[in-house]
């Protein structure tokens, strides 16, 4: 495949975290490239890698072929395509009798914003409003913006992009759409350019807003939390990276109940990761030992 995915942000922060283990089972909750697990597998541990984008799975799959040959689907690894908030029956399913550490890389994989076709990002201008991690699913962005009303839009635009301005733009969405449907994002960009204030900025949170609604990104991660939670055996390893308040929220009070021992409170990377990396900069790592 042609698809380039970039290397995990606090990828060794977070393996060691996991404090991987010969022979142990370990949870890629969100596959992306691979990264986690391929770098699992080379410390001898097996890894359940699951992802809801195909497209993940079936790179990883030539990925671990072409650089790991001694290692066995099936046997070392285990890839599924699925979502991450289904983590407890897809454990129960493999027969994973005991697991010892679980990863989550929450947000949007590189390969995913610089696909067009997949309508992640604002810098393509006609891109289709898709935003849909799993293209098996029937909601897409357009569907949002084009038959919920204003006040359902300014819910959106205010709790998930936390923008101050939310009932201005859901305003101009609805003028919007009274003209020609919404269908690219070029049509997006237009639209926030006529709010004033900073324009990328605002994009960004737009964005944001609606791709946590097509994907119900906030309570797919608490429903992954908790199977995560489920599945792990006494002294197992949570690790979690996320790349917004509200994800780094949830995963935050979830470590601080009484069921967890804290390991790392919040890690942020390094000025050397940012400079290689733009997207490291929002990054945060929590980790945590259930007790």
């Amino acid at each position: 495949m042609t698809m380039s995915y970039h290397i995990p942000v606090l990828l060794n922060e977070s393996i060691a975290f996991l404090n991987v283990q010969e022979g142990a089972w370990y949870i890629d909750a969100t596959v992306g490239g691979g990264g986690y697990t391929e770098t699992i597998l080379k410390r001898h541990g097996n890894v359940l890698g699951i992802d809801q984008d195909v497209d993940a799975i079936t790179y990883t799959r030539e990925r671990l072929k072409r650089e790991l040959p001694e290692k066995h689907e099936g046997r070392e690894y285990i890839l599924i395509h699925e979502n991450f908030k289904n983590i407890e029956a897809i454990v129960r399913q493999e027969r994973i009798s005991e697991v010892k550490g679980v990863v989550f890389d929450l947000g949007v994989s590189s390969c995913q914003l610089d696909a067009k076709k997949r309508g992640f990002s604002y810098r393509y201008l006609d891109a289709p409003l898709d935003m849909r991690m799993n293209r098996d699913e029937t909601q897409t962005a357009s569907s949002i913006v084009n038959t919920y009303t204003k006040e359902e839009l300014y819910e959106i635009f205010a709790r998930y992009g936390e923008e101050e301005r939310a009932w201005t733009i859901a305003n101009a969405f609805v003028l919007a759409r009274r003209v020609k449907p919404i269908e690219t994002m070029g049509d997006i960009v237009s639209i926030v350019s006529t709010v004033g204030g900073d324009k990328e900025k605002t994009l960004s949170r737009v964005c944001q807003a609606l791709r946590i609604v097509v994907n119900d990104e906030l309570t797919v991660l608490r429903e992954g939390l908790l199977g995560a939670e489920r599945i792990l055996s006494s002294k197992g390893r949570l690790v979690v990276v996320s790349f917004h308040s509200l994800e780094d929220r949830i995963v935050k009070q979830w470590i601080r109940r009484p069921a967890w021992k804290i390991l790392a409170d919040v890690v942020r990377p390094s000025k050397e990761e940012i400079d290689r990396n733009k997207r490291a900069r929002s990054a945060k790592l929590r980790a945590g030992e259930k007790l």
